[in-house]
């Protein structure tokens, strides 16, 4: 175990994993002694540097922040979905915001996300919202959000209503706070 653990432990330390996450991650995703540093982590690493995210510790902050990403496959599922975020036309430093804020993203099943999350969200901020790919990396939390029930009902309640407001002041707020932030909320507000 231990020749296995300090290793592992050095890695982390290598990338800039604050000193006291190592310990968090392994409990997190215990499964992280069993991956390889040579095969597996390693070109984990290499595609997070790909995305330019090399200053500052910035790959060992997406590790600590989400260790279940060293679980997925860079060939079918880190790297498809960061070639879709470059697709859509974010620039190299809206991706690494959208990446460093939500690492989640990259570990989307490629085939379902886009086609049924990604894109889906995507195009209603762009074509139905007047919003462009850059208001992503402001506010990545953007992804976590259900189209149907929270983005599109919220967007056009603000819409019958004549509001004008940024996907974050639209959604990063419970029902209940949303409907008295912009008065919509009978009787209440």
């Amino acid at each position: 175990m231990e020749e296995k653990l300090c290793p592992l432990l050095a890695f982390f330390q290598a990338l800039g994993v604050p000193e006291k996450q190592p310990g968090k991650m392994i409990l997190l995703n215990p499964r992280l002694i069993s991956y390889s540093i040579e095969s597996k982590l390693t070109e984990i690493v290499y595609l997070l540097a790909t995305l330019g995210l090399t200053r500052d510790g910035m790959i060992g902050k997406i590790l600590a922040k989400y260790p279940f990403i060293m679980g997925y496959s860079v060939d079918k599922r880190l790297r498809p979905i960061s070639e879709f975020l470059k697709s859509i036309v974010l620039s190299v430093t809206d991706l690494q915001t959208v990446t460093m804020n939500f690492p989640e993203v990259l570990c989307r099943d490629v085939s379902k996300i886009i086609k049924n999350s990604l894109e889906p969200r995507i195009r209603f901020l762009v074509d139905v919202m007047g919003r462009q790919t850059d208001k992503l990396a402001n506010y990545p939390d953007f992804f976590q959000h259900g189209l149907k029930k929270r983005i599109e009902l919220r967007h056009r309640l603000l819409e019958e209503k004549g509001v004008n407001c940024s996907p974050s002041e639209m959604l990063d707020c419970n029902q209940k706070k949303f409907l008295l932030k912009f008065g919509l909320f009978k009787g209440l507000s």
